[in-house]
């Protein structure tokens, strides 16, 4: 509160904080607000999936991004990862169904599952999803679709989301090999 000789001057500490530290990342001068504002996506991307806890029934539950995660549940980053992380054994295939972009079919067993690209999503930040998507092409395993869909990537966040993402370093001694210096 006040003025200083030759700054500006703001009506309130929400517009100085946007207008005298609009590049600032730690959010230092919105913490030091008596009533901080919160955190909330700013985007479709920010928004995050989750089991609909209105969903009581295994057979028909989906999954939702219209609120907060709830306490104690899991969040995803797409429809498509929550279902197959909640519903992987749904055998109605109603969560998959309630897609808005649907796979063609839900996987009859874990051999069964394909996986496409996920093409909605940045090309550097995109990784592949399960199931398969009518026009986007469909392979074995979620390694063979970050080769084949994303072979430019750089960022490896293709990789990064698998369940056991591949090292850049040998992972045993048998794996280590030698050169001469």
């Amino acid at each position: 509160p006040g003025k200083m000789n030759g700054r500006p001057s703001f009506d309130s500490m929400a517009e100085c904080c946007i207008g005298a530290y609009p590049a600032q990342t730690s959010g230092a001068c919105f913490a030091g607000m008596d009533s901080p504002p919160t955190v909330a996506p700013t985007t479709e991307a920010d928004k995050k999936w989750f089991k609909d806890p209105e969903s009581n029934d295994f057979t028909t539950g989906t999954c939702i991004n219209d609120g907060p995660v709830p306490s104690g549940y899991v969040a995803y980053g797409t429809n498509a990862e929550c279902c197959a992380g909640e519903y992987s054994t749904q055998i109605t295939g109603a969560c998959f169904a309630g897609m808005a972009n649907a796979p063609s079919a839900a996987p009859s067993s874990v051999d069964d599952i394909k996986y496409y690209p996920d093409y909605d999503t940045d090309y550097e930040a995109a990784t592949c999803l399960p199931g398969k998507m009518n026009g986007r092409p469909s392979f074995d395993s979620m390694a063979e679709c970050c080769i084949g869909a994303y072979p430019a990537q750089t960022s490896g966040a293709c990789f990064a989301g698998m369940d056991s993402p591949p090292t850049v370093a040998p992972t045993t001694e048998a794996d280590k090999k030698w050169f001469k210096d």
